[in-house]
């Protein structure tokens, strides 16, 4: 739940403003970032809009009222573990990139913005594209893709200070500095930000250091660019919902009461290189490193789950001497120790009517995946500290190839567009023995190779309208959870197991521009095969719990509407109306009269937690030149929490208003550029929830058909404010 504001409809391109320094740093991204003329459904954030949404709160906040997208957070707060879906689709099905580095996790494809929290601070743009968009680096988008580029150098020095405290004990420290152009060839940028929150529920405090450091070497036609940039996080645990309940008695509610938290460190290392050789033609290349640990991740298993000794690779413990069957309460620590690196390299060509852009991509993961007990309440004599249970090691490799081609037509009112990219990956995977624990099940090596296409057609009929068509289709391979369900390998695993899955995307979209108003309208169809979704229960780690459908499908309208009615007030709406159903889908039920499964068929029903209606309705009201208010009104419908569509296992339809004072100090101090903003989420005080799951220990039926699928919630923070103050010199 978070406050997003609106935006102005009448500021230049991002292509339109650059100086030349600038487009060498942004051709990072040209491959990746698309611009209007394209025929990809994408919003694009500039750096004003993003500082005039963005006060800490992560990326799912910063995006939420964009066309389509859901996000929820752990703790209720947007500060802290939180995460948004796309057209329906979560973020193990969204490609990010940052700088163009891919930072979906490449075994397991989810993404924590968490553990570099702030990054927004340092963000020169953010293109949020729907659908499979244009080829980009790392795994295929489906649902969509999220493009970040950090901020550019600039020539002219600037200092700024944001500071923030705000409901639930929250607070922000963000310092940054521009050095300016030294020796006229140096650039430095340097960001450092603190965020801590106690969280709105129960025992889900977070705290967050990060940074972000670049350095630039300026020549006549080339600039050389270094980027690092990463985070410190240390979290309360608070991923699991609470059933109804625990919820109407204390919305607040955590099941995690034993201490469980983890702490995750990741830091990012960039090198850029770009070569503009004349007007028409480009060259960039980037190679980074990044590296990643899990110090820490606390869970307890009460009564061991009733699992032996030997679960733990521990022996048995024998008491008045009888042999004890479960280990008691065991607080273990999930750990992992992670290397990424890669390079790609981009080369552009452009003549006056036509452009093409091709390039490669090449990058290796490796990831050891351990668990360690910390104490228990029955353990073996010879017990020491950080006794390990298990070892395993995924390595992930992948190389792109793409080629982009641009034609215009007929002064440039016609625009053709061909994306072409084939795509490789394999996995292995690699378990060590264990003392006692015996679990050393053989998984395949696997590889896969994809082909992915886009063609698209985009026409300019004068100045009020335009419009596009789309259309392409784009395969992916499944996660290490979509196999294992769990940290390591829990049975025989063959690559054909889990079907890849694909989608065939169509895109129709329609843009009027006159004056003081501007629109946008997207029909979208993307029509999947082997689709992997999830059955509503989350596994130990959070992530759901998926499987393949074999015949599923997303479609829907989109709008982007923006209208400044004077110099006073603006209004816009940004909404979604869709339908996402499946053709048909098997549900396990553990039955309560006999030792098997019951197994459901249901047909033509709506996909897990993909709402219908999303409805953001905004206005911004500048009530004079150093004052406005923002207020924004969210609208989200039903969201099933598994795909038996049933009303009785879902979260509910909610509503809430936010809102936002902004005051331009200038007008009464002199120095620098002082600004204060009050930030006033869910103003109604609504009490409501943004997502869920299902307790995979009560979906049960029994001999009448009765289900006993207990649905758990995540609540949103009551009425919540946070302060600003920044001050850039």
């Amino acid at each position: 739940m978070t406050m997003v504001f609106s935006k102005s409809i009448f500021c230049q391109s991002d292509s339109s403003i650059l100086n030349k320094q600038n487009e060498l740093q942004e051709f990072v991204v040209h491959s990746i970032k698309v611009d209007e003329q394209k025929p990809i459904t994408q919003t694009t954030l500039n750096r004003k809009q993003i500082e005039a949404k963005y006060f800490g709160a992560d990326v799912p906040s910063l995006i939420n009222s964009t066309p389509s997208v859901n996000m929820y957070s752990d703790n209720g707060t947007g500060i802290g573990y939180s995460f948004f879906r796309l057209r329906g689709m979560d973020q193990t099905r969204i490609n990010t990139t940052v700088n163009g580095i891919p930072i979906n996790d490449p075994e397991n494809q989810g993404v924590f913005f968490n553990n570099f929290a702030d990054l927004m601070s340092s963000a020169e743009s953010v293109q949020i594209q729907r659908g499979i968009g244009t080829s980009t680096n790392g795994t295929s988008a489906f649902g969509g893709s999220i493009n970040i580029l950090t901020k550019n150098l600039n020539e002219a020095s600037e200092v700024s200070i944001n500071e923030g405290v705000g409901s639930f004990n929250s607070q922000r420290t963000s310092v940054e500095m521009q050095s300016g152009l030294l020796q006229n060839k140096f650039m430095f940028y340097a960001r450092f930000g603190q965020l801590n929150t106690d969280g709105y529920r129960k025992n889900s405090g977070s705290q967050i250091r990060s940074y972000l450091f670049s350095a630039g070497y300026k020549m006549k036609n080339a600039m050389l660019k270094f980027n690092a940039f990463g985070g410190f996080a240390e979290n309360q645990l608070s991923y699991l919902g609470v059933d109804k309940t625990t919820l109407d008695l204390n919305a607040k509610s955590n099941s995690f009461i034993n201490g469980e938290s983890d702490k995750f460190n990741q830091q990012f290392y960039q090198l850029q290189y770009t070569y503009k050789f004349n007007a028409n033609n480009y060259l960039f290349s980037s190679v980074y490193f990044v590296r990643s640990s899990a110090p820490q991740f606390q869970f307890m298993f009460p009564q061991s789950w009733g699992m032996p000794f030997s679960y733990f690779n521990l022996p048995d413990v024998i008491s008045n001497n009888d042999t004890l069957k479960t280990a008691g309460n065991m607080m273990t620590s999930y750990r992992l120790d992670q290397t990424f690196y890669g390079g790609f390299l981009t080369y552009n060509f452009r003549k006056t009517s036509w452009d093409l852009t091709s390039g490669i991509h090449v990058n290796s993961f490796s990831s050891n995946h351990f668990m360690e007990i910390n104490y228990g309440s029955i353990l073996p004599l010879e017990f020491q500290q950080n006794h390990r249970v298990y070892f395993n090691t995924g390595n992930k490799n992948e190389a792109s190839v793409f080629i982009k081609f641009n034609e215009h037509f007929n002064n440039s009112k016609a625009n053709l567009f061909v994306d072409l990219q084939s795509r490789i990956s394999t996995f292995k995977y690699k378990e060590t023995p264990m003392q006692i624990r015996q679990f050393n099940y053989s998984v395949e090596n696997m590889k896969w190779l994809f082909f992915n296409w886009r063609c698209g057609f985009t026409y300019t009929f004068n100045a009020l309208h335009k419009m596009y068509l789309m259309q392409g289709q784009s395969s992916r391979e499944p996660t290490r959870f979509d196999y294992f369900q769990d940290d390591f390998a829990t049975h025989e695993t063959k690559q054909n197991d889990i079907k890849s899955e694909s989608v065939l995307n169509s895109e129709l979209g329609y843009e009027f521009t006159h004056r003081k108003f501007k629109s946008k309208a997207t029909i979208f169809l993307m029509q999947f095969e082997n689709q992997i979704i999830g059955l509503g229960q989350l596994n130990n780690f959070g992530y759901p719990v998926t499987t393949n459908v074999k015949a599923s499908y997303r479609m829907g309208l989109e709008l982007d509407v923006h209208y400044k009615i004077n110099n006073f007030l603006q209004v816009y709406n940004q909404s979604s109306f869709s339908k996402n159903k499946i053709d048909k889908v098997t549900q396990f039920y553990k039955t309560t009269y006999a030792y098997s499964d019951s197994v459901l068929t249901y047909n033509n029903v709506n996909l897990a937690l993909s709402p219908s209606v999303i409805i953001n309705q905004g206005i911004k009201i500048n009530a004079t030149q150093w004052l406005s208010f923002d207020f924004l009104w969210r609208y989200v419908s039903i969201q099933y929490l598994d795909n038996s569509e049933d009303k009785n296992i879902a979260v509910p339809e909610f509503n809430f208003l936010d809102s936002k004072l902004s005051i331009q100090l200038d007008k009464w101090i002199k120095s620098g550029k002082p600004v204060l903003s009050i930030q006033l989420n869910n103003l109604l005080n609504e009490k409501y929830c943004t997502s869920g799951s299902v307790a995979s220990a009560t979906n049960t039926i029994d001999e009448f058909g009765v289900k006993g699928t207990t649905p758990l919630f995540f609540a949103a923070a009551g009425r919540n404010y946070f302060v600003t103050l920044s001050w850039k010199f």
